[in-house]
């Protein structure tokens, strides 16, 4: 049996991850005394990328009823609900932090809140991926996965601020420094990319080579550390957007291409999927 893909739930994460540590990146800018028309403009683009991949999440679900039953179920900490807890708590603090900037200019409110913003927003790309820590998948059941996950997010995200960074006129030492922190994400998305397929074994690997090679490898991994190490060093200019540019594309299509393996070498399970999904009345109780 071929795997299904579930689309849905792979640009959720990706997408949702990617706006919540476009955010964090951005409370840490902020924290650094970065322009605020720099911090606000990059958190309205993550808001707006977390807003899509929750309706990618919500199609899911199929219809708006299923998506209300899964709202209506949350305190059962099930791994859904804890995705949108996070996605809550993301996007408040989003909408609160833009309001402290543009209504409130209390500068210590702004901070707490662009930090409490920086926390959630790499926590929301994590549990992204621990929803899926299933003991009788083998090949799901483990750290490496969700953190595997976090680091292409933050990957992602780091790129998106650095882009936007670059041509909203942001303080160069501040961007300069970004850059470094940006290189350490790249690391941590090696590190825990690697490790899961180390997980799943040389196998699995071989039989989705393509795959590996040339998604999570060259543009996941790759590109991204060509392009963070260039950013580190080079003038801040308009190519250095270019290249930022040039480095988010990549690292979406790796972190694309990581959660693609997940259902692929998950197929000996997807049958559940397929089962919610004609049963999604008797699972959340409507």
């Amino acid at each position: 049996m071929a795997p299904k893909i579930q689309w849905p739930l792979v640009l959720f994460s990706m997408l949702a991850g990617c706006g919540g540590c476009a955010f964090a990146f951005a409370g840490i800018a902020n924290a650094m005394r970065e322009s605020t028309s720099v911090t606000l403009f990059v958190t309205v683009v993550a808001f707006a990328l977390v807003v899509v991949g929750a309706i990618c999440s919500m199609m899911h679900l199929a219809t708006p009823k299923h998506a209300f039953a899964a709202v209506t179920h949350l305190l059962s900490f099930s791994g859904i609900s804890v995705e949108l807890i996070m996605l809550g708590v993301v996007c408040a603090l989003m909408i609160l932090f833009a309001g402290s900037v543009v209504f409130v200019g209390n500068a210590t409110a702004t901070l707490v809140l662009g930090l409490l913003g920086a926390l959630s927003g790499v926590a929301l790309a994590f549990v992204t991926g621990h929803g899926y820590l299933i003991s009788s998948k083998p090949t799901w059941n483990t750290k490496k996965l969700p953190l595997a996950y976090t680091g292409t997010a933050a990957v992602a995200g780091g790129f998106l601020y650095v882009a936007i960074a670059a041509f909203a006129g942001a303080d160069p030492a501040i961007v300069r420094a970004l850059c470094w922190i940006l290189l350490g994400c790249v690391a941590f998305s090696a590190v825990f990319s690697v490790a899961w397929l180390r997980h799943l074994g040389a196998d699995r690997v071989r039989q989705n080579l393509d795959l590996c090679r040339w998604g999570i490898v060259v543009c996941g991994l790759v590109i991204p550390v060509a392009a963070a190490v260039a950013l580190a060093i080079m003038p801040i200019n308009a190519f250095f957007g270019v290249v930022a540019g040039f480095g988010l594309v990549a690292a979406l299509a790796g972190g694309i291409a990581l959660r693609v393996l997940m259902w692929v070498v998950g197929a000996g399970f997807l049958f559940f999927f397929e089962e919610a999904q004609a049963n999604r009345s008797a699972i959340l109780n409507v």
